[in-house]
This record gives C-alpha cells, sequence and structure tokens, in this order.
C-alpha cells in the first residue's frame, strides 16, 4: 500500500481560521484532512473518481464560504469541513452526479485519475477487502458487473489485465467497475448505517 503523507493539526489550533487572515494557510488545511475527506467519501460512494471528484468539491466550497467559519479549534473546523462533504455527498446520492459549482466558480480542473491513483484511493478507502454484508451485495450484483468488480477489488488485477480478461476496452471495464461499486454503496447504505462520523 502507497505511504500516505498526513499532517495532523494541534487539536487547539484551526488552520481554517488562519487560511482566513492568509490564504496561503489553505494549502496546510487541504493536506491535514484531503486524506480523511477521500477515505470518508470513497467508503460511502465506493468509486474512486466519484470520490474524488466529490472530495475536490468539497474543498472548493471550503475555499469559497471559508470566510463564513466562525471557530477557532481543530476539533471546529473538522466538523464544519465533514458537514460540507457530508452536504455534498447528499446532492451526489439525490441527483446521481457531482455538483460542480465551486470547481467552476474557481476554474478548477480535475485530471483524470491514472492507475495508481486508483490503487491509493482503493486502498486508502479499504475498499480493497470485501466481507460480511458487502461479500453479499457483490453477489448480488448483474455478472458482468460481480466479475468487473471480482477482478479489480478482490484480485487487485490492473486495468488493462481486467479489460484483456473480459475482452473489452479500459473504459468499458472502469465503467463496469464504476456501475459495480456503485451498486454496492445503495445496497449497503442501510447495512453499514452509513454514520456520520469521519
Amino acid at each position: 500500500m502507497p505511504r500516505l503523507r498526513i499532517l495532523r493539526p494541534s487539536p487547539t489550533t484551526s488552520l481554517l481560521a488562519r487560511a482566513q487572515r492568509d490564504p496561503e494557510q489553505y494549502a496546510a488545511f487541504y493536506d491535514a484532512y484531503s486524506d480523511r475527506v477521500l477515505a470518508y467519501l470513497a467508503r460511502r460512494v465506493f468509486d474512486p473518481e466519484v470520490a474524488v471528484d466529490l472530495m475536490s468539491e468539497t474543498f472548493a466550497k471550503v475555499l469559497a464560504q471559508r470566510m463564513q467559519f466562525r471557530g477557532d479549534t481543530a476539533a471546529e473546523e473538522q466538523g464544519w469541513l465533514f458537514a460540507i462533504a457530508r452536504t455534498e455527498l447528499w446532492h451526489y446520492w439525490r441527483s446521481g452526479r457531482v455538483e460542480r459549482a465551486a470547481l467552476e466558480r474557481f476554474a478548477i480542473e480535475v485530471p483524470p485519475m491514472d492507475e495508481d491513483e486508483f490503487v491509493r484511493v482503493e486502498a486508502l478507502a479499504g475498499l480493497d477487502s470485501l466481507d460480511g454484508p458487502l461479500l453479499d451485495a457483490v453477489y448480488a450484483l448483474p455478472d458482468d458487473q460481480r466479475r468487473a468488480v471480482d477482478l479489480r477489488i478482490i484480485q487487485e488485477r490492473s486495468y488493462a489485465d481486467l479489460a484483456a480478461t473480459l475482452e473489452v476496452s479500459q473504459q468499458v471495464a472502469r465503467a463496469r467497475v464504476s456501475r459495480g461499486l456503485r451498486a454496492l454503496a445503495r445496497a449497503l447504505r442501510d447495512d453499514l448505517g452509513m454514520e456520520d462520523v469521519a
């Protein structure tokens, strides 16, 4: 598993409050929380690309709304950040797409993910281990999606290998994995409780 770089803020200091006074401090805030927010979202949507899009929109919204933050501790900024992430997640579940208003406002383009990024997000969120209700949900998938999820997530095959095995393009292979993971996310919301704790 790739080594993750995590900056842990002081429990009594708000990086976001500092960013209100000095926008360059926003980078430290992003570094401190981006992996946690990404893992939180990926565990709920079961799709690395969607999770990255949701994370990007979350941080763009935080940047746009940072002057509205009234806290001064790390605990308060985490609560505020994850409330925005939960709102983005709710919008995604309701509409089936990522709202991109803040990203468009700042003209931020989320680059396409490469193989290494897919692997990193899957590992970060623990999507590479299946058991209990998740395994039951996998068996309920349509055959083409279950096979794609099995090859990619359980057997940890590359998308190139997956496409060759399934005799489809890599784009189709990725689409099958993504559809399967989204179906799992829908099936598991109740089983996993979908608690709001990050």
